[in-house]
């Protein structure tokens, strides 16, 4: 079928408009509120820091932030959610270390690719977490629990969030890199700390915010911590790198991301106005609080921190037994 010249005149004309008025629309961009999707339920510790910084932000751009809890499915359904979404900037998502680079190696029902199907705008904040133990284990260092998890194949257990989750992976790699043997516990609900604090559960890798007032009244014994390096908020407990376990390194990160295809002026847009909140006075306080630190990192830096952790999450995954679900 031919197309007149005509014809021709209109599409080509039609193009420059085209262009022009989505152009138009990004300049202006946010005429409306801004929805952040944190695929985990109301009241757990994404949710809470999305809404912290999503607070300071909406001040920044002049329009509500509105967080939406998409929860279920090791944080993918709201995940995927968003990865289909239009990019224009309205619908984000406050991604973390699960969601961006561990289900991409170990969920077998993953839909989406943390890469290809979406724009990275912001690296924001980091929790590293702590190795505890209820005190009847018969252990005060993480030598003296290595010792005896040694003496007492599967004697000890230790309880994560579910499979995948960082203490999970971190129960995982502790295990191969010392040579022991622990079952692990999976929950699904807040009953780990009831069982942990009770003695049912042996260990834990947890963000000490939710250990602290336990590990305080010495209902829970703080072991080691999984950052890099120490933490300032128990600057006097040695990392499991220093004890000589660098692959036993678990940071919860966070970062903000949007549909793949996001305009770049958008993108800079919003990656500003995070850089801004978080230099917030109220709410560096609120965060150190929580002992979260802030790790902030344009796009070009969450893009490369993205792919280089889920290149480093690989083996530690196959160490867990590869694929699941």
């Amino acid at each position: 079928m031919s197309i007149s010249r005509r014809r021709l005149g209109h599409l080509a004309a039609g193009v420059p408009i085209a262009f022009a008025s989505r152009r138009a629309a990004s300049q202006a961009w946010p005429t409306r509120p801004i929805t952040v999707v944190v695929a985990y339920g109301p009241g757990t510790g994404t949710d809470l820091l999305a809404r912290q910084i999503g607070e300071r932000m909406s001040g920044i751009l002049g329009q509500r932030i509105i967080v939406e809890n998409r929860g279920g499915a090791s944080g993918m359904i709201g995940t995927d959610y968003v990865a289909r979404s239009r990019p224009d900037g309205y619908t984000l998502l406050f991604g973390n270390n699960q969601t961006m680079a561990v289900n991409v190696s170990f969920q077998r029902e993953i839909r989406y690719d943390p890469i290809r199907d979406f724009t990275p705008i912001a690296r924001l904040v980091s929790q590293d977490s702590v190795l505890v133990i209820n005190p009847r284990v018969p252990a005060r260092s993480v030598e003296e629990l290595v010792r005896y998890a040694r003496a007492n194949p599967d004697q000890l257990n230790f309880g994560s969030p579910g499979a995948g989750a960082s203490a999970h992976l971190a129960g995982e790699a502790l295990k191969a890199a010392a040579g022991i043997a622990m079952v692990h516990v999976p929950y699904n609900n807040s009953q780990l700390f009831a069982d942990l604090l009770a003695g049912t559960v042996s260990l834990s890798f947890y963000p000490y915010l939710a250990l602290k007032q336990h590990v305080e009244s010495g209902a829970l014994i703080a072991l080691a911590t999984t950052g890099e390096m120490r933490s300032p908020w128990l600057p006097n407990l040695p990392t499991m790198v220093e004890l000589g376990y660098p692959s036993v390194v678990f940071t919860s990160w966070f970062g903000l991301y949007g549909p793949a295809a996001l305009p770049t002026d958008i993108v800079d847009t919003i990656a500003e106005a995070a850089r801004r909140s978080l230099e917030d006075t109220d709410l560096r306080r609120a965060l150190s609080d929580t002992a979260t630190r802030i790790e902030y990192g344009g796009p070009a830096a969450l893009a490369q921190y993205t792919a280089s952790e889920i290149e480093r999450y690989k083996p530690i995954i196959e160490v867990a037994g590869g694929r699941q679900g």
